[in-house]
């Protein structure tokens, strides 16, 4: 991509002009002019054209962090007040020692920072979709700490490399920060491209999912590239190495179109697992609850109220019709709907070693109808996974045309330019 086509598309997404090399430094967070890679060595002289930022706060035991995304990986600077403090270090009461590489579509990384004395800190990160750890031992990460890191009043300095690969869903830029707290680091672009060519500073952008291509059908590979909110149970953390869940809502024409997907949930302490934690749905009109049920259905479209109650469910892909929660449930095929019950949707589930799954539609004028809501006063929506946890999805009230979540509106305005929370240090 040319630097007129990369200047045109800020003009375009942004409406910012902004000069190429603004961009390539605030964008990266790197001088291009001084700034020759990074080596996990110990050695961190190789820093000092990196932007270190501030994050010290109440809950803070660290003094500052820096990030770069350097092409196959991603390395990341941490400056501890004192030895393994970052591994009580936190912005949430829940979480001491767990950081994230977030992407600019909101899906989290988790970095585990371990307490492991005068050796320095065990840095641990997962694939959710294995749940395979990556370490030093295995060789799948690397870290290194200064020479003198155990001296008393000596700098404690951690430097850790990621791959690439590892990497949720992003459309140009990550952020690092406190897993279920603040991010520090905001807005950095893989660096490759302006330090090796300048004419082709960026790889090729991945295409914003705006939604229009969502069907509910038990295929989830359409929610890729749209933004997701984590989702953790019972608001604090559970202390794994990865988020408890994501979610997504999307709204077109009155009807709402809600994805999530839920890690490892069965070790969570609910009773509702492998699946059934997503079978009942809770949606707010402005301060009015009301409530979703699930209902099975086979392929004679015979179907199985007691579906919702379940504690548990095969490995596999299930199938199901939603009803007001206080339907009469007389109806026991889909296709004869009785007028005592409400039909208002349906949703695919699916069970696998890992991850849970759902996506799910339902009729937002039917609901409210059924809950004898006025639409007309909600100018939000909310749907609460209340067997998963927080927070809850949000959209706007009904609409005759396509309503994304916010964050979707802001991606791509800001990718180009850092938005720091914290001040950079001195």
């Amino acid at each position: 991509m040319t630097k007129r086509a990369i200047n045109k598309m800020i003009g375009v997404v942004s409406g910012v002009a902004a000069a190429f090399i603004a961009v390539a430094f605030s964008a990266t967070g790197v001088k291009a002019d001084s700034y020759s890679g990074i080596e996990i060595d110990g050695d961190f002289s190789d820093w000092d054209s990196v932007v270190k930022y501030d994050c010290l706060s109440d809950s803070s035991r660290v003094n500052n962090v820096a990030m770069v995304w350097d092409g196959d990986w991603v390395y990341i600077y941490m400056d501890e007040v004192q030895q393994n403090s970052a591994s009580w270090s936190s912005d949430h009461y829940n979480t001491h020692g767990q950081f994230n590489v977030k992407t600019d579509l909101g899906y989290v990384l988790v970095v585990s920072v371990k307490d492991n004395g005068a050796a320095g800190n065990i840095i641990e990160v997962t694939n959710v979709e294995t749940n395979e750890v990556y370490t030093v031992d295995n060789g799948r990460i690397d870290v290194a700490f200064n020479s003198d890191y155990s001296v008393w009043g000596a700098p404690t300095l951690t430097e850790i490399a990621i791959p690439s690969e590892l990497l949720p869903q992003y459309l140009e830029t990550i952020n690092f920060g406190y897993y279920l707290g603040g991010d520090i680091v905001t807005d950095v672009a893989d660096c490759s491209g302006y330090i090796t060519d300048p004419d082709d500073p960026t790889p090729t952008p991945h295409p914003i999912n705006d939604g229009s291509g969502i069907v509910i059908d038990g295929d989830y590979e359409d929610w890729d590239y749209y933004p997701v909110t984590t989702i953790q149970y019972d608001t604090a953390g559970m202390n794994n190495n990865y988020n408890d869940a994501e979610g997504s809502i999307y709204q077109n024409d009155g009807i709402a179109y809600v994805h999530c997907i839920a890690n490892e949930f069965s070790q969570q302490d609910t009773g509702y697992k492998y699946g059934s934690e997503f079978l009942e749905v809770t949606v707010i009109f402005g301060y009015t609850h009301t409530k979703l049920i699930a209902v099975e259905y086979g392929p004679d479209g015979s179907l199985d109220w007691s579906a919702s109650e379940a504690r548990s469910m095969s490995e596999g892909t299930h199938h199901y019709a939603l009803f007001y929660f206080s339907d009469a449930k007389a109806t026991d095929n889909i296709n004869n709907i009785s007028p005592l019950d409400h039909y208002l949707g349906e949703m695919y589930v699916t069970i696998g070693e890992h991850q849970d799954e759902t996506e799910f539609w339902f009729d937002i004028e039917a609901l409210a109808e059924a809950g004898n809501v006025e639409t007309s006063e909600a100018e939000s929506i909310f749907v609460h996974f209340h067997r998963v946890g927080w927070p809850m999805l949000e959209t706007s009230g009904v609409s005759t045309g396509p309503v994304f979540v916010l964050m979707l509106s802001t991606v791509a305005a800001g990718s180009y330019f850092i938005r720091n929370r914290r001040k950079k240090a001195g």
